[in-house]
């Protein structure tokens, strides 16, 4: 009896591990960081430079940057075939590209290799861009866990890091909110 606090821990880690999987596959993860400038504030701005040098690689190997989304807002989506909710959340950024990629840019980015990032990308039908976030772009633009979405307005200003699953409805609204004038 003298590791009688074993079970309860263990029993505690193990319920708070499955309840913090529910709430973030449920999309309970919310933006990890949001900035609300207003649009007249974003006119002012200048195109944040630092943000479009910042790198990810194709699934053949070359480098690429940012710079090459810049003119139209950008979303990043970072994932990986592990992720059920990242798996689950890219037919609503294929639909989203659909309907909307005439006025905006998707980049989907891996965190994993690239043999199993081209099989999810196969199998779940994506055209957008994609890539691998070889160079640690997930922690550069504040996310912390997976699925991560990152929103980047035309000129280059991180408009906010959401962690958590976002479906078709979820991510025109956002859309529609953070880059409803551009």
């Amino acid at each position: 009896m003298a590791h009688s606090w074993r079970r309860p821990a263990i029993g505690f880690l193990c319920l708070y591990v499955v309840g913090a999987s529910i709430f973030l596959v449920s999309g309970g993860g919310g933006p990890s960081q949001e900035v609300n400038p207003s649009i007249d504030d974003l006119r002012d701005q200048t195109i944040d430079a630092g943000l479009y040098l910042l790198e990810f690689s194709t699934f053949d190997g070359d480098k690429r940057t940012l710079s090459a989304f810049s003119g139209q807002p950008l979303i990043i989506n970072f994932f990986a075939s592990w992720c059920v909710p990242c798996v689950k959340e890219m037919p609503d950024f294929e639909k989203l590209h659909d309907s909307h990629g005439h006025h905006l840019n998707i980049l989907g980015l891996a965190v994993e290799g690239v043999r199993p990032a081209r099989e999810i990308v196969t199998s779940t039908g994506v055209t957008y861009s994609v890539g691998l976030d070889e160079y640690d772009l997930l922690a550069s633009l504040n996310g912390f866990a997976m699925p991560t979405t990152v929103f980047i307005s035309q000129d280059g200003v991180h408009l906010e890091s959401h962690s958590g699953v976002l479906d078709y409805a979820g991510l025109v609204s956002r859309v529609e909110k953070l880059f409803g004038n551009e």
